[in-house]
C-alpha cells in the first residue's frame, strides 16, 4: 500500500533515530542532507530521543513510552498535518507507541532495518530488566562499561561486526560522531535502558493492527545484533514480515544496518518514491 501523500511544505517526516553508544539525531546526518537537496521535498522533523544528544538524560530507566511522550508533544507543536514516522532498527517500537497513543498525527510508518520478527514480538521479563539495571547498569560496573563502549577501538569492531556490510564504510565521521556523542556520561542511562530490555515486548498486535500505510526497508546484508544474529537471514525475515503484513511495501537495498547512513542515495531515493508515487 503506497502513501496516499502530497509533496507540499506541509508534509512532515519524523526521524527517529536508533539508540546506542554516542547515537543521536545526527545519525540521520547524511540522510537530511540528500532528502534537502531536491526542492519541495517534505519537511524532515529530527529530534534528539530523550537520553540521547542534546535532550535532557534522566537517570532511570527509560521506555518507548517515555521516548515517544516528546515526540508526541514536538509533533502537536510544530506538525501541520498528520506526518510520516521514520524510524530506524529498534526504534521501530517508539513508532509503534506514537501511532497508538496519537493515532491522529500519523499517516503512515517507514520501518528501515526493523528487528527480526522473533525480536519484535518475544516478551521480556521486566523483572530481569530491573534486576540487570539494579545489579548492572546503574553502579560502578554500568560506569566503567560505558568508558570501554565508548572507545574509538571498539566503536569501530563493533560497527565492523554488527551494523555495516563494507567495513570501509566504518569511516571517522561516523566513529567521529559515536565518540561526540558518547562524551557525556549521562547519555549511558538511554543506551542501558535499551540494553536492559525495557522496550522489549511482544509488538506484534501494534504493527498488524496499523491501519496506515507501511514501509519496511531491510538492507541485502542485513542480519541480527548480539544474541538474535543467527535468528534467522534475510529470506527468513522478509517471507515472515510478507506474511504479517501483506498490505505493506517491502524491499530491500544494499548495506546491512545503518542503511541511512551506508546506503543513503538508495534509501533515501526507496522512501521518497514510496512517500510521492500514488
Amino acid at each position: 500500500m503506497k502513501l496516499a501523500s502530497n509533496t507540499s511544505a506541509e508534509q512532515q517526516l519524523l526521524l527517529i533515530h536508533p539508540i546506542g553508544v554516542g547515537l543521536s539525531s545526527r545519525f540521520w546526518d547524511r540522510f537530511v542532507a540528500l532528502w534537502q537537496s531536491e526542492k519541495r521535498s517534505p519537511l524532515l522533523l529530527n529530534p534528539d530521543l530523550l537520553g540521547c544528544g542534546t535532550a535532557p538524560c534522566p537517570a532511570r530507566p527509560l521506555t518507548p513510552e517515555d521516548w515517544a511522550e516528546p515526540l508526541i508533544h514536538l509533533l502537536r507543536e510544530r506538525a501541520k498535518e498528520p506526518v510520516v514516522l521514520v524510524s530506524q532498527g529498534a526504534s521501530l517500537p517508539i513508532a509503534l507507541t506514537i501511532a497508538a497513543n496519537a493515532p491522529e498525527l500519523v499517516s503512515g510508518l517507514v520501518a528501515i532495518s526493523p528487528p527480526g520478527w522473533r525480536v519484535l514480538t518475544q516478551e521480556f521479563p521486566q523483572s530481569r530488566a530491573r534486576w540487570l539495571w539494579r545489579f548492572l547498569f546503574d553502579g560502578p560496573i554500568g560506569n566503567l562499561f560505558y568508558r570501554y563502549a565508548r572507545r574509538r577501538k571498539f566503536l569501530d569492531g563493533f560497527s565492523r561486526k554488527n551494523l555495516f556490510a563494507r567495513p570501509e564504510s566504518v569511516d571517522d565521521e561516523w566513529l567521529e560522531m559515536l565518540k561526540q556523542g558518547s562524551r557525556a556520561m549521562d547519555t549511558r542511562w538511554a543506551v542501558y535502558s535499551f540494553l536492559a530490555g525495557f522496550w522489549r515486548r511482544n509488538w506484534e498486535p501494534q504493527l498488524t493492527g496499523l491501519n496506515i500505510p507501511v514501509q519496511i526497508l531491510f538492507g541485502i546484508n542485513t542480519t541480527g545484533i548480539g544474541s538474535s544474529r543467527n535468528w534467522d537471514d534475510l529470506e527468513e525475515r522478509l517471507a515472515t514480515y510478507r506474511e504479517k503484513l501483506p498490505n505493506a511495501s517491502i524491499s530491500t537495498i544494499t548495506g546491512r544496518n545503518v542503511l541511512p547512513y551506508e546506503s543513503t542515495e538508495e534509501c533515501v531515493n526507496s522512501v521518497r518514491e514510496w512517500i510521492t508515487t500514488p
